[in-house]
């Protein structure tokens, strides 16, 4: 089986418990931008697990000082 015939396989290797970094999970990718500008961090990835109800996870870091 390729990789692209793997169902629901995440872009990236994403483990909410052993990820160190600041995430958030939303609904669509427009949610990510709003949720790093309420944080007021910068956005820096965006995951799609394609696993409903939210389907995206939000990579976020501080703004260099």
């Amino acid at each position: 089986m390729t990789e692209e015939n793997q169902p629901n396989k995440p872009d990236d290797d994403f483990d909410p418990v052993t990820d160190p970094r600041d995430w958030s999970a939303a609904q669509t990718e427009l949610a990510c931008f709003a949720l790093a500008r309420s944080k007021g961090k910068r956005l820096v990835k965006i995951i799609n697990t394609k696993k409903p109800p939210m389907p995206f996870i939000c990579i976020f870091e501080d703004y260099p000082q």
